[in-house]
């Protein structure tokens, strides 16, 4: 075996590990692969002996930990397929119709309560045509705000605009809009479903989690109205035999720790089979309250994870739901498929992937990049080439201080994981990352074991994985 493996010249890719909590090792290769090892087989491959025991060759080799000759092409295709964002032009366009809001969240990222201004018609035909401009063969443009409907005029042109110029430019092309649906009368609801456009809202899980955190800008409560009108869109939806779903997001605040249950119940009793619970960031209003809505890494770990397997109980109850965090990863991890998610792109996708436009034509290269004073994000404006804004000083520098190899190189979960400058820049001043400390790592890290551990225990929670990652979600 010794003589073979010199003669074809196997090489030991670069690679990383972490022991799990079942004494198993996850080993993972700088291109995506991974293998589960236990504690004499890797102190085989550490001691650089594993060539005297077939056995463990040829599951280093078929895990891509190891390569012989011909087997590059294998490597570069796995590395490809959970990096598909870097061969790619962008291809979400965020448009920030206006930054008023007749919402008064504790937590709201884009600081609405300072909110004046509304996108001009002018302003978004310039959007438009610099949005197909500069976008590959897959587009999604989604309406952001504030409260987008608040300037329902120029969601109304964008929409109609973009359809008619996709007949010529004919994209792949996914229209969506993120509103409190609060405004969303009939005669809206009519044109977004004409003009195929998307609904996506936020919903933070039972009523009394929900109403402490989102109330109108009269201190009116908010979850019964948000209820009903979901239910009422998914009826219409059935009423004209669509099938389309409204998406919806939860915003973990300090409040809902203890509630993961509640939480995910709530999405269930509305026939919601997708739930994404994201940690709470410190934007905007967040900041004046953030002592009130913040908590550690590890709490909110905890509270993903009793989440997480009451999920898991559901589905073998027969009840369809999912996490969209973790469907993000297990995409990565057990397909080779990139999920297209910003957080997970090394270098970030923030100006590759995805732009944000504001009300006032200004280009920045991620929706948060909007929300801090500073204009550090800022990358150009509509007026110029798009060439020129993509290729900017500014847009280059923040791709190159975001690789997550700069210091994460020895992290087994490496392969899969990203950086997203802006929130680093937040949190420590600077776009160049000590991404060891920043809280969204550390909760990545700890989702990537545990997602790993159920993978390696070979039970529900594998196949319940792997039925997620054959789903194609937008």
């Amino acid at each position: 075996m010794v003589n073979k493996a010199l003669e074809i010249k196997t090489r030991i890719l670069p690679y990383a590990a972490e022991k799990l909590s079942n004494d198993k090792f996850i080993v993972t290769s700088y291109f995506g692969g991974w293998i589960f090892l236990d504690e004499q087989e890797f102190c085989l491959l550490r001691s650089n002996t594993f060539f005297e025991n077939e056995i463990l060759y040829s599951k280093l080799k078929e895990s891509g930990i190891i390569i012989e000759d011909e087997d590059y092409s294998e490597a570069i295709k796995i590395y490809s397929g959970i990096n598909r964002n870097l061969f790619l032009q962008p291809s979400l366009h965020m448009i920030n119709t206006t930054n008023m809001c007749n919402y008064r969240c504790r937590y709201c990222h884009a600081g609405v309560s300072q909110g004046r201004d509304l996108m001009s018609a002018k302003t978004a035909l310039k959007i438009v045509k610099f949005i197909f401009l500069s976008s590959g063969p897959h587009l999604t443009i989604e309406f952001q705000g504030g409260e987008c409907l608040l300037n329902w005029k120029v969601v109304k042109l964008v929409v109609e605009k973009s359809r008619k110029l996709n007949k010529i430019f004919k994209k792949d092309l996914h229209i969506c809009i993120v509103s409190n649906l609060s405004l969303l009368d009939e005669e809206k609801l009519k044109f977004l479903t004409d003009h195929d456009v998307s609904i996506c809202t936020s919903l933070d899980g039972s009523i009394d989690i929900h109403d402490a955190n989102r109330k109108t800008a009269l201190g009116e409560n908010t979850f019964q109205m948000t209820k009903d009108r979901i239910l009422h869109i998914k009826e219409y939806y059935k009423k004209r035999g669509l099938n389309k779903r409204v998406d919806i997001l939860a915003t973990i605040t300090k409040l809902a720790l203890n509630n993961p249950k509640e939480i995910v119940d709530a999405y269930v009793d509305l026939g919601i089979p997708i739930l994404h619970l994201r940690p709470v960031h410190n934007f905007g209003d967040a900041l004046s309250k953030w002592p009130q809505l913040s908590y550690s890494p590890q709490e909110f770990y905890e509270f993903w994870a009793r989440a997480m397997d009451y999920i898991f109980e559901l589905n073998k109850r027969g009840i369809d739901i999912m996490e969209r965090g973790a469907y993000n990863l297990v995409c990565k991890i057990l397909r080779n498929k990139d999920p297209l998610y910003v957080e997970l792109m090394s270098p970030t996708g923030m100006g590759r992937s995805n732009l944000l436009y504001n009300f006032d034509g200004s280009v920045f290269n991620s929706d948060e990049g909007r929300m801090i004073p500073e204009p550090v994000f800022k990358i150009g404006n509509v007026d110029q080439d798009p060439k020129d804004v993509l290729g900017s000083e500014d847009n280059i520098n923040v791709w190159a201080s975001s690789f997550i190899d700069l210091i994460a190189y020895n992290s087994a979960f490496r392969p899969w994981g990203g950086v997203h400058p802006v929130k680093v820049y937040q949190d420590q001043g600077t776009i160049i990352p000590n991404i060891s400390m920043h809280s969204e790592y550390q909760i990545y890290k700890l989702q990537c074991r545990f997602i790993f551990e159920k993978i390696a225990e070979n039970g529900f929670e594998k196949g319940l994985f792997m039925e997620w990652s054959k789903k194609v979600i937008r």
